[in-house]
């Protein structure tokens, strides 16, 4: 068969066109999608909602982003990890507090404010950090582009990498830097570039719930963004990017009652399944007494051994439009009192001290286990205008005198101006007891520069981040939380010696007067002409 030259052109066209889906097929089965919503009905009549949108890029598309042929992770996302050599990544807008004693351990629970830490496999870490944050600023429209040297802390001991590496040991090779802004408000300035990162943005999924009135007006929310290397089942390396977010909303506002819906909540249902999802999944779970009605029958209900019920449900393409769930009690009553029947450790932290040159932080750590001594890692990164006295540190007790709480310790001194004082310690509480720590400092005269704004507010303080090993459960439950659990303190609002801002107003307005008095009298006696007057008789 004889092919013209025009005929050759449009059967090339022909096969790299077949080439390119090919291609594509093979990017698509290299990468995975899934959506997950967990409803919890906490003690105290709150629904806790958990969004979390698992994105799994296998090495074969991991290739392709290098080579700037992008699918489901963004591209957006794709060019940081590349430019600034990120192996991993946590980042988490918080607004409110997380209550550890009413609410338990939450995986999704994060400090008020911005945190972030990642892990680089770069030599200039410092330069590759710096970019990293202003590249982030940009994307989540947030003033990440604030932390720098002065507010950038090198943990050791806390924030281990998460991801899988192998047989790697990437603490050797890799550079951490963490970073907050404790004061950093969360809006849907936010939320709206967070948002469209997924894939079915708020069209369709269980991101069309989001609706950001109701999101910000919950006690609670959390908005997380997670990347961390992963090995696939052909022994590849993989990324996971992960977008996460947990919300408090209470029903009880409503009608005083503890019964609640998706419609109630968000004032939203489901609209559709995600169609580049291959899984979406929609748990709901309600403590077993009193009894309770689902509003949807579920595919399969499981019983805890913490007499919890969880239900759950399938989302695909041939679920009914505006799909609904909810819950409805027979019993409106709620129990707002503490459960201690598996979250064992909290903390509380406050300001001691008066006046406004000295001061000193206190942190009550408490142990509620009745019988065994657990062990915690203890973080605090304080900043350079807090001029600490590491002499003044000491761990009070009232158990007995023979245990020694701090096994170990990290400490590095604060640059005025160029890196917080940063403090770790492996500590040992002892069982059923209550250790405080105690710590003094000075409080710097900065320049009046420095001040923010609103300078007679105070600065916030990070909070401190304690990290442990959960004990497991006997038997295990389908809702166990992760091995290692990291909880937060709250920040802590401290206020240093501030100069009369008013004063430069008030010299402005006597020089002036002076000024107008003075050149008045003298410009009058200057210019004024005398002459006699004669009176005629």
């Amino acid at each position: 068969m004889v092919f013209s030259q025009g005929h050759w052109w449009w059967a090339s066209l022909l096969c790299l066109v077949w080439l390119g889906q090919a291609q594509a097929g093979v990017a698509i089965t290299d990468e995975s999608y899934n959506e997950d919503l967990r409803f919890t009905q906490l003690p105290d009549g709150k629904v806790l909602s958990e969004f979390k949108f698992i994105r799994r890029i296998g090495p074969l598309a991991l290739a392709k982003v290098r080579d700037n042929h992008y699918s489901l992770l963004p591209r957006s996302v794709g060019e940081i990890v590349q430019t600034f050599g990120v192996e991993e990544l946590h980042l988490t807008f918080t607004q409110g507090t997380w209550n550890h004693q009413k609410w338990g351990y939450s995986p999704l629970g994060a400090a008020a404010g911005v945190q972030l830490w990642s892990w680089f496999n770069t030599s200039s870490v410092d330069k590759q950090w710096k970019g990293l944050t202003h590249a982030l600023a940009g994307l989540f429209c947030a003033s990440l582009n604030q932390i720098d040297q002065s507010n950038t802390a090198q943990p050791l001991l806390s924030f281990l990498p998460e991801g899988d590496y192998g047989e790697e040991l990437p603490q050797d090779v890799l550079e951490l830097r963490y970073g907050s802004l404790p004061h950093e408000a969360v809006c849907t300035e936010n939320l709206t570039p967070w948002t469209k990162l997924l894939p079915c943005q708020t069209q369709a999924g269980i991101a069309s719930l989001f609706n950001a009135y109701r999101l910000f007006d919950g006690h609670y929310h959390s908005m997380g963004t997670h990347i961390r290397p992963i090995i696939t089942d052909d022994a590849g390396r993989g990324m996971e990017f992960v977008q996460t977010l947990s919300v408090v909303l209470n029903p009880l506002r409503l009608d005083n009652r503890k019964d609640w819906s998706l419609s109630s909540l968000f004032e939203r249902k489901i609209a559709s399944a995600c169609a580049l999802a291959s899984d979406t999944k929609v748990v709901v779970t309600v403590p077993s007494h009193p009894a309770s009605t689902l509003n949807s029958p579920p595919l399969s209900v499981l019983t805890d051994s913490h007499e919890r019920l969880s239900a759950h449900y399938n989302l695909d393409l041939s679920t009914p439009k505006d799909t609904d769930f909810g819950v409805t009690w027979e019993d409106s009553k709620v129990d707002h009192g503490v459960n201690r029947s598996r979250w064992y450790i909290d903390a509380h932290r406050y300001q001691t001290g008066y006046g406004g040159e000295r001061g000193g932080l206190a942190v009550d750590l408490r142990n509620h286990h009745p019988t065994a001594d657990l062990d915690i890692i203890y973080f605090e990164a304080i900043p350079w205008y807090l001029k600490l006295y590491l002499h003044t540190l000491r761990a009070e007790t009232a158990a007995d005198a023979s245990h020694e709480i701090i096994k170990d310790m990290y400490y590095q001194p604060a640059i005025d101006r160029g890196r917080p004082a940063v403090l770790e310690m492996k500590m040992t509480l002892p069982a059923n007891s209550t250790t405080t720590l105690h710590l003094e400092f000075d409080k710097a005269y900065i320049k009046y520069t420095e001040h923010p704004p609103d300078a007679n507010r105070g600065f916030d303080i990070g909070a401190a981040v304690i990290t442990f090993t959960a004990i497991p459960e006997s038997p295990p439950s389908p809702h166990d939380i992760p091995p290692q659990v990291r909880i937060h303190t709250e920040t802590v609002l401290v206020s240093l010696p501030t100069p009369d801002f008013s004063m430069p107003y008030n010299v402005i307005t006597l020089t002036c007067t002076l000024m107008a008095l003075y050149f008045g009298s003298v410009f009058n006696m200057l210019t004024r002409q005398y002459q006699p007057v004669i009176v005629k008789g």
